[in-house]
């Protein structure tokens, strides 16, 4: 992935309507691992732009973020001048061992030639007792029963119980949890749009390119709420997005 790739598949701001769905998902996975116990230290790979530190900073101190894209580090470097930032690929950390006691990475290891050694690198640089969240696509959702992901950007996508195998022999505690963007048991009301949607047979959409899928997702649905986005363990089934909560012991 080139680093132009990355900067232009992020939004330039809070309000670009190409990536308004995803900031909003992404922003509810900050507020998530606030209310999981993020405190002290803080490491956020993949920062992007760095917009989740507007809800890290203050119970996480120092707080550091850290990305691939120079250009996306130089915004978030002018955005964010108490944040350490550093330009640096995420399989190879240049922090001590035991450096943080909260590490973040949402959207991030799907994009990593080597996941395993990504993970054992946040193993190393993570303090004992540490809360480590880690976020990334459902493959049923993002590519269907596909093993090649339909998303160009993505090395590899994740079933739950892959994910939580490939997660359970590096950390001492492992929760994953079903990020959904209706509330279990709120009966939701689509619009014309989102029936649309949900009348086309499901490989149909798997075959449109993704950022085709993005496109008539934002045209045709209202924009998705922060309440709307949820957090459910162990559910697997009609979740996007997987989170897990890890723990080094």
């Amino acid at each position: 992935m080139s680093l132009y790739a990355a900067e232009k598949w992020e939004a330039p701001d809070k309000k670009y309507i190409g990536h308004r769905d995803g900031l909003t998902r992404n922003m509810s996975r900050y507020r998530f691992a606030l209310a999981r116990g993020a405190r002290g230290r803080c490491l956020d790979i993949g920062c992007g732009r760095g917009y989740g530190f507007d809800h890290l900073r203050g119970p996480c101190n120092p707080c550091t973020g850290l990305d691939v894209a120079p250009g996306l580090i130089a915004e978030a470097k002018q955005n964010y001048p108490d944040v350490t930032f550093v330009t640096q690929s995420a399989e190879a950390l240049p922090f001590p061992d035991a450096s943080f006691d909260t590490v973040t990475s949402f959207e991030v290891i799907e994009h990593v030639q080597d996941d395993r050694a990504f993970l054992r690198e946040i193993h190393r640089v993570a303090a004992p007792g540490a809360l480590i969240c880690i976020s990334t696509p459902n493959r049923l959702v993002a590519s269907g029963d596909r093993e090649t992901p339909l998303n160009h950007f993505h090395v590899r996508e994740y079933l739950g119980e892959e994910y939580r195998a490939l997660l359970a022999p590096i950390f001492s505690a492992v929760e994953i949890y079903g990020q959904t963007d209706s509330p279990p048991g709120r009966v939701s009301q689509p619009g014309l749009g989102s029936k649309f949607i949900n009348l086309l047979p499901v490989r149909i959409k798997y075959l449109l390119p993704h950022y085709v899928q993005d496109f008539f997702s934002v045209l045709l649905r209202p924009p998705l709420k922060p309440e709307d986005c949820t957090f459910t363990k162990d559910l697997f089934t009609g979740t996007h997005s997987f989170l897990a909560v890890c723990r080094k012991e």
